[in-house]
């Protein structure tokens, strides 16, 4: 009986033990957390439209004249604006440029002869009505020469001008992504040999329905995000015409270089209707979890409530929302750092500033 009251005995002092230090932990447990307040701010419900990243300088650069290939720069290579792209070969014109000068000395040559013909007959004119027939012959003779080496030197003037094309010059600065002639191959007239593209002239193209449409301004900004990074761009243009068959239109957005790829696809909040009330939080502050969408609220016992939402729009760092299990009122306490690990019921501690999460 003795070793039975001191089990027992033994068995209490432990549970008393377990409790005070679980109640210790519990005490201990209040997740550390910022905070900021619900307001209610006049927005305009969003909808998320898919987009594609483009650059506004993308030319597929075509051979002006026909020729062999001699040298074509590389994929992937820089080039500045002016210098070549594509080098053919000019043999045939550097010969037709010399067959053009030669044409065009002797007909000088030519001119020099009937001038000094002319400047004979002129003389005996005044004597001889027979002197003066061959004189009106001459003088048609000089000025259909004359016509003949104004066309020769036109002639010369193509034939160095398709010399200067047969290097094709970059229109701007950008890099080449695609090659569809090498050297050794024939380049046609009018033949595509390289793409060049400016990745630094970015936008981003987003066809949107016409009833959405005209809800959108040049010059209004809106939330473009893609792979986590979220950013507010500018509309730069709403193109005005729609398609009859989609009911779509498109939107040209500004970029910055910095942020974006070209062909990325990026996701676009775009106005839907006219500016109202509605209840916005910082976007911080929204939960993402297995399909889930969710916000903690801070209640009067600084405890931890989940309140499930909905975005209806957005604009910077804020954006707007629907509660759609609990309440959310202006002015109401939610967690927009430390939420992540938080639990329904779960006591807070609330920083007075975001630095001391570090």
């Amino acid at each position: 009986q003795r070793a039975l009251l001191s089990s027992a005995f033994a068995s209490l002092i432990f549970a008393s033990i377990a409790l005070s230090s679980t109640g210790a932990f519990a005490q201990g447990s209040a997740a550390t957390v910022v905070t900021a307040s619900v307001t209610r701010e006049s927005a305009a419900p969003t909808a998320s439209l898919p987009g594609t990243v483009i650059s506004t300088r993308d030319a597929r650069v075509r051979s002006e004249i026909s020729g062999r290939v001699l040298w074509v720069a590389q994929v992937g290579e820089k080039i500045a604006a002016g210098e070549p792209l594509v080098r053919l070969d000019d043999r045939v014109l550097d010969l037709e440029l010399r067959r053009n000068r030669a044409q065009i000395a002797r007909l000088e040559a030519d001119i020099a002869v009937r001038e000094r013909q002319r400047g004979r007959l002129a003389h005996l004119a005044e004597e001889n009505n027979m002197a003066e027939f061959e004189l009106d012959q001459v003088e048609a003779d000089l000025e259909m020469l004359r016509q003949d080496l104004s066309i020769a030197k036109v002639d010369r003037e193509r034939t160095a001008y398709d010399i200067e094309r047969s290097q094709l010059p970059a229109p701007f600065s950008g890099i080449v992504v695609e090659r569809s002639l090498t050297e050794g191959e024939y380049a046609n007239a009018g033949e595509v040999i390289v793409r060049l593209v400016d990745p630094n002239a970015l936008e981003i193209s987003v066809p949107a329905p016409l009833r959405i449409a005209r809800f959108n301004r040049s010059g209004s900004s809106v939330s473009v995000s893609s792979e986590g990074v979220q950013t507010i761009e500018e509309i730069r243009s709403v193109v005005p015409v729609g398609d009859s068959q989609s009911r779509m239109m498109e939107l040209r957005i500004a970029l910055d270089q910095a942020n974006y790829l070209i062909g990325e696809a990026v996701t676009v909040a775009l106005p839907q209707a006219e500016p109202v009330a509605m209840l916005t939080i910082p976007r911080d502050a929204l939960v993402l979890r297995d399909r889930e969408q969710y916000i903690y609220a801070v209640d009067d016992n600084s405890k931890a409530r989940k309140v499930h939402v909905q975005t209806t729009g957005g604009h910077g760092e804020r954006v707007a929302v629907e509660p759609l299990s609990g309440e959310l009122e202006p002015g109401a306490t939610v967690i927009v750092r430390g939420a992540e690990n938080l639990r329904e019921g779960q006591a807070v501690r609330v920083l007075s500033s975001p630095l001391a999460l570090g």
